[in-house]
């Protein structure tokens, strides 16, 4: 699967909420993924010290990405920048079970997802530097530091659907191929193309996608 239409798979932000998504301009060098696990030694007197296990915490994950319109001008903001700073506005309203103010909006849970690693939580901070710029002051280049903290709400974790943390991807993003059929596509990756046509918003399963367009299959990895 490769989500900028050659050989290399791209690495690529799905939201969790809205069933949007995009991948980056260029894959990240590398990425940093923290598991931290709190143990409590005992305080005894006289005795050797032993450690019992406290609790699991969330995940961490960060990323930095770089992101360039030289090519063509254009603002990098809003041709890259955006995008990625749109997933941190709270527009998603809780549902029942995730332990929250239901009121009170939310930013969405997002997927970071790369190859077989995915990390599905919130993004915590998204720190931009601009590099470079054009004649009339339009940033043209930027490297953008984007951390996440794994998430998965109460509901989930009852049994509401969904699954979380490392390799664990409920979603595949795939580049239809000339010639290809959404048809094709379903059975290649054990799904119907009614499912594929009802994730990706298509009324006519049949003739409702061209070469070049991205499709998100459900339940697929």
């Amino acid at each position: 699967m490769s989500t900028g239409g050659g050989s290399v798979e791209k690495a690529w932000f799905f939201n969790e909420d809205t069933g949007d998504w995009f991948d980056v301009q260029y894959n990240p060098k590398e990425f940093k993924f923290d598991k931290p696990v709190q143990w409590q030694m005992h305080d005894e007197q006289g005795v050797e010290s032993t450690l019992e296990f406290q609790k699991a915490q969330p995940a961490t994950m960060q990323v930095e990405l770089y992101f360039d319109t030289t090519h063509d001008g254009s603002d990098v903001r809003s041709a890259w920048v955006n995008k990625l700073l749109k997933l941190t506005n709270p527009e998603v309203t809780p549902t029942d079970g995730e332990a929250a103010e239901l009121g009170k909006q939310r930013p969405p849970r997002v997927s970071f997802i790369w190859g077989e690693f995915e990390l599905i939580g919130v993004i915590e901070a998204v720190n931009v530097t601009y590099m470079m710029f054009g004649s009339d002051g339009t940033p043209l280049r930027a490297r953008v530091s984007v951390k996440l903290k794994e998430w998965t709400p109460t509901n989930d974790y009852a049994g509401g659907g969904g699954s979380g943390g490392y390799g664990s991807s409920p979603v595949k993003l795939v580049q239809l191929q000339a010639g290809q059929t959404i048809t094709a596509v379903a059975l290649a990756n054990g799904t119907t193309a009614q499912a594929i046509a009802d994730a990706n918003g298509i009324d006519d399963p049949i003739d409702g996608a061209q070469a070049g367009d991205m499709l998100v299959i459900p339940g697929g990895r």
